[in-house]
């Protein structure tokens, strides 16, 4: 066969399929639009993360220090390193929370850096887009103050502004900045993932608290060699064994691990779609061949092999691949660019880049996952045989087919599986797992899907009402109401399901033709409703999960504090705290308050042994230590501990002047911090000034669900916290109040006026900054979940027009005896809608289970879904499918009688 004819008959065979091709050329671009815009998001976010790891760590060696932060005389052994040439050079940061008002939601906080304007940073210098030419050493001054674009963007200033800014710290000792804006940098290089940042000199930093001491949360330092980088590394954790320090290797490893992860859970999402969409591309490819017998007996007849017919389709799949990738991929860039403001959103930095062999992989995959889709459909359609086709013989399933059939399954699944590994570099354990773990998956809802597809088709709709149909509808009355006992909003969808079967029995006679129609049909062609039903259960499943735990832990959390004893919390200290509580009596809407003491200290120890020693090689070490140094500590006499225990007891009047403690269970053998603290051990802390040490015992271990009747983690006598509090500061003051809601604000701008520099937290704005988490981490699940919901679309519209291209014959008779367009419209829609509402209530009541199983083993909570997340998801389905279902069968079932039956 020449190479011509190759061509030829496959551009005019894919022409002369007009709809069908379109079709197919759509299923395959679903899922290069998913697979490649994910994979580009996956992209994006590497090269944001580890582009320039040294950057970002802030040069060789990054040593951070939040649970104990470093005093001014720390830094000598910081020289004493750079003399000894271990190290290059270093800079301490200063790093403090910022708002622009007295009070501040914790959400518009932003980071404010107080750094040394000549040694910092000491990697590559930032890119200023005001002015140009700025550098971080002439700017910074006189209460000058650059910040990233981020800032620029959120908060809406502009160069030559002067503002106020006040920086908010856990012990209360915040400070009142008035600076002028003087640049902006981009968020690039070592600023990549700074987000919204203020910069500040030292020196002006430490003039707007004078008397107060500054301490250093990091120490960038920068090395000959990494060899160099190793030796400064062990020094430090020897000198400060509570610091985390990490080396740019450290930064590397942790964040390709992050990006892996990520880039796997995208690029499964977007295999999933592609499964999906290859779904449609077996059955376009199957009525495609399947009209086309006469042609294919044709040319066996006249001399063409099997393996002729072979490339012949083979081309054909492979050009609906190629024109399927070309707009798939095309696509993908502007999906792919949306997702990524779904990420940003969640606080991750992203440019927006495109990657050529990403782009062109996917092309390729479009291609390869045409040629693996249609694998099937070809190889039967040239295995017919010429003279069952020219005698119109029926077809015969034989033995010989159905084990080639079985074969071909097998080789489509390792073609696919093989795909899969490729897509995630070479990863074939994850590859094998998800591939077969889904078709595992898909074998049992196709199963399930089947039967109900089938017991559906088999339902009777009788002339009139008769006792059996009345049988059958207290039935389906006494499931819902038991149904209802377990799942309400489900006892109430079969409810109305089983009410419009009964209204069926009563309607007009055309009415029940159509529906007796639409159930027959459905039973006819069971394969191909449950591959549409699978399709849409996969979309829904996905949204249906995501939208359901999102709401019940939105609800869950808001109603959690809604039932706190107090919605506002202040931390003071020094004559803030004397003013507040001079004053207390004038906050407007005050009802309430309690006051207990606060202090950071430094955990040394855990029965004796020292801590660094006990959270060797524990990852959430830093964790751990933050739980541990925050004390708050109970006037015992009088305001007892509002705990809910597992292990122990509570502190009571008798612990007065004792040293016994009660811990969060995180820090116990439940917890994740991996310290597994228990009643009778010890801790022994030491203050931040390190003047004093003191060994406490644990009594108790607390729940650590939602509470706002404590900020610290660790619960003590009062004289305790005192004892380990800065002999220079002493402890910071805790004050807890109930404020009428009404007079919120008022009261919080009277906080403002008394106590500026205070930490001030309030309830209301706490759910809301989680309300924003929750929402864009959603809106990114979401997004994702929806590309599968779209290829669901896709073959919703691909099934609707194959059927109408193999029943034009049907529809042809029915108008021929008198059934108008309308009523053949009717049944259509009919059809397609109890298609959907099956697909989506079985994902719907998975997902319910799936919500409370997760609520129980996750989230300690007891979740449900709630009925307009189910209700507006099925019938917002069944909507979607009905009117996909009319714009692609509005041309057909206008097909004139005797056009169909003179042809036909």
């Amino acid at each position: 066969m020449k190479a011509s004819l190759y061509l030829n008959y496959t551009t005019r065979s894919l022409v002369r399929g007009g709809q069908r091709t379109l079709l197919a050329v759509f299923c395959v671009a679903v899922g290069v639009m998913s697979i490649v815009a994910l994979q580009l998001v996956g992209f994006m976010l590497q090269d944001s993360l580890t582009s320039n790891v040294r950057d970002i760590n802030g040069g060789d060696v990054s040593v951070s220090v939040p649970s104990a932060p470093l005093h001014s005389s720390d830094l000598g052994f910081f020289d004493q390193l750079k003399g000894s040439g271990t190290i290059t050079d270093y800079t301490a940061v200063s790093v403090a929370n910022g708002g622009l008002k007295t009070v501040t939601p914790s959400y518009e906080y932003f980071q404010v850096e107080a750094v040394d304007p000549s040694h910092y940073p000491l990697v590559t210098p930032p890119t200023f887009t005001t002015p140009a030419n700025g550098t971080i050493s002439n700017l910074l001054s006189n209460n000058q103050v650059v910040v990233t674009q981020s800032f620029l963007d959120r908060y809406g200033k502009k160069v030559g502004d002067s503002f106020t800014v006040y920086t908010k710290t856990s012990s209360g000792t915040g400070r009142t900045l008035a600076v002028t804006l003087a640049g902006v940098i981009t968020n690039s290089g070592s600023f990549a993932q700074a987000g919204n940042l203020l910069l500040i000199s030292a020196q002006d930093y430490e003039a707007a608290a004078s008397g107060s001491e500054t301490t250093y949360s990091v120490v960038d330092m920068t090395t000959a060699s990494a060899a160099q980088a190793k030796t400064a590394t062990k020094a430090i954790s020897k000198q400060f064994p509570l610091a985390a320090t990490q080396t740019v290797a450290d930064v590397l490893k942790t964040q390709q691990a992050n990006v892996d992860n990520i880039s796997n859970f995208l690029e499964i999402a977007g295999l999933l779609a592609l499964l999906v969409g290859g779904v449609g591309i077996v059955n376009t490819m199957q009525v495609l061949l399947s009209r086309r017998k006469t042609e294919i007996a044709m040319l066996k007849t006249a001399g063409y092999h099997r393996m002729d017919l072979y490339m012949l389709f083979g081309l054909e799949a492979g050009l609906l691949g190629l024109l399927g990738g070309i707009v798939g991929a095309l696509a993908a860039i502007g999906v792919s660019y949306i997702v990524r403001l779904f990420m940003i959103n969640l606080g991750t930095t992203m440019l927006f880049e495109l990657n050529p062999w990403i782009i062109a992989g996917g092309i390729l995959v479009g291609f390869c996952s045409a040629l693996i889709f249609g694998l099937l459909p070809i190889v039967q359609a040239a295995n017919v045989r010429p003279l069952s086709v020219i005698r119109e013989l029926p077809e015969r399933r034989s033995v010989g087919s159905t084990s080639l059939t079985i074969v071909l399954m097998a080789l489509f699944s390792l073609l696919f599986c093989a795909m899969a590994v490729v897509l995630l570099k070479n990863n074939i354990l994850l590859g094998v797992g998800v591939v077969y773990g889904t078709f595992a998956f898909l074998l049992v809802l196709s199963a399930l899907f089947s039967l109900v597809m089938f017991v559906v088709s088999k339902l009777p709709v009788p002339e009139r009402f008769s006792l059996g149909y009345a049988a059958l509808v207290l039935t389906g009355l006494v499931i819902s109401v038991l149904l209802y006992l377990w799942l309400p909003v489900f006892g109430l969808l079969l409810l109305l399901l089983v009410l419009i079967g009964v209204g069926f029995s009563i309607a007009p006679r055309s009415w029940k033709v159509s529906l007796k129609m639409a159930l027959r049909n459905i039973g006819r062609r069971i394969s191909r409703t449950t591959m549409t039903a699978i399709a849409l259960f996969v979309g829904i499943f996905s949204i249906g999960l995501v939208v359901a735990l999102g709401q019940d832990l939105q609800s869950g959390i808001t109603q959690a504090f809604s039932q706190q004893e107090f919605n506002i919390i202040i931390i003071t200290s020094g004559d803030e705290s004397t003013a507040l509580n001079n004053q207390i009596k004038t906050i407007p809407g005050l009802t309430r308050s309690s006051q207990d003491v606060f202090t950071s200290t430094i955990p040394v120890a855990l029965n004796d042994t020292p801590l660094q020693q006990v959270l060797a090689g524990n990852s959430r070490s830093q964790e751990a230590l933050s739980f541990m140094s925050s004390l708050e500590g109970y006037d015992l006499t009088t305001n007892a501990p509002s705990l809910k225990l597992t292990q122990g007891r509570n502190l009571n009047a008798s612990d007065m002047g004792t040293d016994n403690i009660v811990v969060i269970d995180q820090l116990s053998s439940t917890g994740s911090d991996g310290t597994n603290l228990k009643p009778g051990d010890t801790l022994t802390f030491m203050s931040v000034d390190g003047k004093i040490s003191k060994k406490a015992t644990i009594v108790g271990i607390y729940t650590g669900a939602v509470s706002v009747s404590h900020v610290g983690m660790v619960v003590a006598p009062e004289g305790f916290v005192n004892e380990l509090s800065p002999a220079k500061t002493g402890a910071a003051n805790v004050t807890y109040m109930k404020i009428d809601p009404a007079q919120v604000n008022h009261a919080l701008d009277a906080i403002g006026n008394i106590a500026p520099n205070a930490t001030v937290q309030n309830v209301a704005d706490v759910i809301t900054g989680f309300t924003q988490q929750l929402t864009s981490f959603l809106d990114v699940l979401v997004a994702i979940a929806s590309l599968s919901m779209l290829a669901g679309v896709i073959i919703i519209a691909n099934s609707v027009t194959l059927a109408m291209l193999e029943r034009r014959r049907e529809l042809g008779i029915l108008k021929s005896v008198g059934y108008t367009s309308g009523i053949v419209l009717r049944e259509v829609l009919i059809e397609n809608g109890i298609v959907a509402a099956i697909g989506s209530i079985v994902a719907m009541l998975l997902a319910a289970i799936g919500v409370a199983l997760l609520g129980s083993l996750l989230f300690n909570l007891t979740l449900s879904i709630t009925p307009w997340v189910v209700g507006s998801l099925v019938g917002g389905t069944v909507l979607l499918a009905m009117l996909v279902a009319a714009l692609v069968a509005w041309g057909a079932v206008r097909v004139r009688p005797l056009a169909v039956l003179r042809y036909e």
